[in-house]
């Protein structure tokens, strides 16, 4: 009887541990529910300077991200370079940055109401975000770790 009141009690233990208990802002569920309704596969996770919530919306896995006050600030899904606007692919393979690795490729919807194609870029340790309008022209760039 002493032996299964100790395996129970570990086993509730081990079970509390492995979960993570997150406290979303009111505002991000409330913004995050009205923009994307249709949201399947919702899955949020904090890393104490923000909340990122993980979902599916029309076959597209993609990432909310919001602040730790619930301000959203970006919404992102990946892309393939294939799968790219001409413009942006053309854009690329002539930018400054054409003899670096493509890393990664998303479409990028911020707070400032910006839509923009994100590519990152590496070359040995350096990576950047290059970000485009999707008529090719580049907005900006940034570095990243």
């Amino acid at each position: 009887m002493k032996m299964s009141i100790v395996f129970v009690i570990a086993s509730l233990f081990t079970l509390n541990v492995g979960a993570q208990v997150i406290n979303i802002p009111d505002k991000a569920k409330m913004h995050f529910a009205k923009k994307y309704p249709s949201a399947m596969d919702v899955e949020w996770t904090n890393n104490l300077a923000n909340y990122t919530v993980k979902f599916q919306l029309d076959s597209l896995k993609q990432a909310a991200h919001y602040s730790v006050d619930g301000e959203w600030t970006y919404t992102e899904y990946p892309l393939d370079f294939e799968t790219l606007p001409e413009e942006i692919k053309k854009s690329v393979t002539k930018s400054r940055f054409s003899d670096w690795k493509i890393e990664s490729g998303a479409f990028v919807e911020n707070s400032k109401n910006e839509k923009l194609y994100r590519i990152e870029f590496k070359s040995g340790v350096n990576k950047r975000y290059v970000f485009y309008q999707e008529n090719g022209k580049e907005v900006r760039s940034t570095v990243t770790l």
